[in-house]
């Protein structure tokens, strides 16, 4: 009579599974430990590339226009000085009235013309509140000449050493800021440097000016603006927590319900940086495939050589009555086992390396001494590899699930064993 799986207890389908696993003690490690050492590196390295992401989107955000920027629908269109959010005091006071988890940095940004006595450049001039906006944290440590606006200098500059070269300006030297109006007619001020910074980005360091909001806003006067209503081209939004943007957009968007404003989050501020660390991924996860061909090949080797070996073992009990149904359970059984001992290694090896690096951080200053400028931001010299909950399940069930499938061709191979012939081997 031959034997119905269906009443074979689960356990001692694996108790055999896992004793034929051990019948070549030697065999098994080396497979066990190459496959689970693929996964380590696989581990390592992708937490390694999420961290240096993390330090460039980051970078980007502190350096920029936030986590969430609100701004004139059609300035990102067509950036035009006469662009901007006329009642800039109401809607700030708005949004703060919501009492959300972030910061909101008032900002007037502008195209003009840079000019001293040796030179002239076209500059973005932005405004911002010397004290409380975010990139006083960013900014004022890299400033190598000078000192960071004061409160209420209504005439100080912030240049980069990128400008000041092109220029030949120095501390207390006078610049002359010049803008075109809608009308055809030009409004200039005239300020002085109080400072340099050397941020090491080319975009920043060669075409930023910074002042306060009072000496940009008198541009936005000329083309119409009310002073009492302070007016403003932008604001930009710091998140507490970065699972927040999504929710904090949502309900900005809600609030301000403008055809005329829009509410956009870091990604289409930067779709240069977003575009870069897709590619990038792309690339990472070729690595892992070839990681995944490797151990899809080293599981296949080791069941089908403990089939193999078994021939005629297979079909001395199939001769007795055994069903094909459980040879095929039993040798896909170890294929099972053998992939969840390697998922275990390899996060024990993995996670333990991806722990120490990540406290201790992996050190490129020999090469990056100032960082990597990579699609307009930086990559800080020492990156501190990174693994999210996602990141985490998703390499997990990746590897699982193709070692899980590796075991399928053994298995159908032992099913099909038929005893004559297994008896002739």
């Amino acid at each position: 009579m031959s034997i119905n799986i269906n009443k074979l207890p689960l356990t001692t389908l694996l108790q055999l599974s896992w004793r034929n696993l051990w019948r070549h003690t030697k065999r098994t490690l080396i497979t066990l430990f190459s496959i689970a050492a693929g996964f380590a590196l696989a581990v390592f390295s992708i937490g390694l590339q999420d961290g240096g992401h993390n330090s460039m989107i980051r970078n980007a955000i502190s350096m920029g226009e936030g986590h969430i920027t609100i701004q004139p629908s059609a300035y990102l269109a067509s950036p035009a000085n006469y662009i901007f959010i006329k009642n800039g005091a109401g809607l700030l006071a708005d949004i703060k009235k919501l009492q959300l988890k972030a910061s909101f940095a008032p900002r007037i940004s502008l195209r003009v013309l840079a000019s001293t006595a040796s030179n002239a450049v076209g500059v973005a001039l932005e405004g911002l509140d010397p004290v409380d906006d975010r990139r006083r944290e960013t900014l004022a440590p890299k400033i190598i000449k000078g000192a960071w606006l004061k409160e209420g200098d209504g005439r100080g500059l912030l240049i980069g050493t990128g400008m000041a070269r092109k220029l030949k300006a120095n501390i207390g030297n006078k610049i002359v800021i010049m803008s075109g109006k809608q009308d055809g007619n030009t409004e200039a001020q005239l300020g002085r440097v109080r400072g340099i910074f050397k941020s090491g980005v080319t975009e920043l360091d060669s075409f930023l000016v910074i002042s306060d909001l009072s000496f940009t806003r008198k541009f936005l006067l000329s083309e119409g603006g009310d002073e009492l209503r302070e007016p403003l081209t932008r604001i930009a939004v710091f998140v507490e927590q970065i699972d927040d943007i999504s929710f904090i957009k949502k309900t900005l968007s809600s609030v301000i319900q403008s055809d005329d404003i829009a509410v956009l989050d870091w990604q289409e501020m930067l779709p240069q940086l977003v575009q870069y660390i897709v590619i990038d991924d792309a690339f990472s996860y070729v690595m892992l495939v070839l990681i995944l061909i490797v151990i899809l090949f080293g599981i296949v080797n080791t069941v089908l050589m403990s089939v193999l070996e078994r021939t005629r073992e297979f079909g001395l009990l199939r001769a007795l009555g055994l069903s094909k149904n459980y040879l095929l359970t039993l040798v896909f059984f170890e294929s099972l086992l053998l992939s969840l001992m390697a998922l275990v290694v390899g996060w024990l090896l993995g996670g333990s390396v991806h722990a120490y690096f990540a406290y201790t951080g992996v050190d490129f200053s020999e090469w990056l001494e100032e960082g990597t400028q990579i699609a307009g931001t930086v990559m800080d010299p020492v990156i501190i590899p990174e693994l999210s909950l996602d990141r985490i399940l998703q390499l997990s069930g990746i590897v699982f699930f193709v070692t899980l499938a590796s075991g399928i061709y053994p298995a159908i191979k032992a099913a099909r064993i038929t005893p004559v012939q297994a008896l002739k081997t």
